[in-house]
């Protein structure tokens, strides 16, 4: 009974000093407010420092953020019991007006093991700039935006679009489009601008060049030449995106083609992992049904970023059958320990040629 007695005593005195034994994060902010950012003045940093109250080495394992505006770097080797290290957050306020509020999970060998940052603020536009309708430059050329926006892009239609351009130098230029995917043609009039003179870039798209359906977005550049042809000095190649969801012509079916069309339903419109644990792929399955009197064609399954990955055994649907889709999750790939998504089946349902399934979960 004795020696039990004093097996007992030891154990407990080894779980007290494992319990003991261990690292202890404590940062001197956990939130941070930035105020107002103005967002033509580029990224905003601030150091989060911590200090290791425990007495055993801190590790940061993993830091996850909320949005890919905001970019971690910590320190990355183990911090000594009572010294100090720090988590630095670099957020981009470009093309996001507005107030912000990102998420940042700090992940280390400390019970518990997340620690949640989070920096907040308001990114504004300086009214101090001048000429801001033509607030975008390449070179000495101007524009009000350098995204244009086709919404719905037609099969079987040539889509025609224009963003317009200025001259803001001091010479003629003759403005050129280069690195033009094949089935987008770019033209200026007119072709060369005079010192403070407005054009027009024409944006010629040609949905049946390529082989893509869905939301779709094509990138080009434009840069600015002297009359002569030869490329000015002072200007840089800088990026024109085209967006636009490219679907069949359903303006074109008849009435009997609009009864007797297909119709997709799916067995759920939102799936939630729950929790996710580990970095192992895991999937789930949906039910695609056709509940039309036509043939279901399920063109692409869209999905954003490459955490998530989804598809169907059967891409074309007879009436009344159904097939299987299958939806996979990388935790490899994730940026943040919660996952909010959307994935988008492109078919020839008319009256839902774009329907979108909610994924969720929280990854640890």
């Amino acid at each position: 009974m004795k020696a039990r007695s004093i097996i007992v005593t030891l154990l407990f005195v080894l779980l007290a000093e494992c319990a003991a034994a261990q690292a202890v994060i404590l940062f001197d902010e956990q939130r941070h407010d930035f105020g107002e950012v103005q967002e033509n003045l580029g990224v905003v940093t601030h150091n989060f420092e911590f200090r290791n109250a425990g007495n055993e080495p801190l590790v940061i394992s993993k830091v996850r953020t909320s949005c890919g505006c905001t970019v971690p770097e910590y320190s990355e080797e183990p911090v000594a019991p009572g010294e100090r290290g720090h988590v630095k957050i670099t957020f981009n306020p470009s093309g996001r007006p507005g107030k912000f509020s990102k998420s940042i999970n700090v992940y280390t060998n400390t019970t518990p093991e997340r620690t949640i940052l989070r920096i907040l603020g308001n990114v504004v536009q300086d009214a101090n700039v001048p000429d801001m309708q033509y607030a975008y430059r390449i070179g000495d050329v101007a524009l009000k935006s350098l995204h244009l926006s086709m919404s719905k892009i037609v099969k079987g239609r040539i889509m025609e679009d224009s963003l317009e351009v200025v001259n803001v130098g001091a010479t003629p230029l003759v403005p050129r489009a280069v690195n033009v995917p094949r089935h987008i043609a770019v033209a200026f009039t007119p072709d060369t601008l005079l010192k403070g003179e407005v054009g027009m870039m024409h944006i010629t798209y040609d949905p049946d060049a390529v082989d893509d359906w869905g939301y779709r977005r094509d990138e080009f550049n434009i840069v600015g030449t002297a009359s002569d042809n030869t490329l000015l000095e002072d200007t840089h190649y800088n990026t024109i995106t085209v967006s636009g969801v490219l679907q069949e012509d359903f303006e074109a079916y008849t009435a009997e083609q609009l009864e007797q069309a297909p119709i997709l339903v799916v067995g759920r419109k939102s799936v939630d992992f729950k929790v996710v644990e580990g970095t192992k792929k895991v999937r789930r399955e949906v039910y695609v049904v056709n509940a039309g009197y036509t043939p279901l064609v399920i063109h692409k399954i869209r999905t954003d970023g490459g955490v998530i990955n989804a598809y169907v055994k059967k891409n074309k649907i007879k009436p009344g059958q159904s097939t299987t889709m299958v939806i996979e999750i990388d935790p490899m790939r994730a940026r943040s320990n919660t996952l909010l998504s959307d994935i988008f089946i492109v078919s020839n349902d008319p009256n839902n040629a774009s329907q979108a399934i909610r994924v969720t979960a929280e990854l640890r």
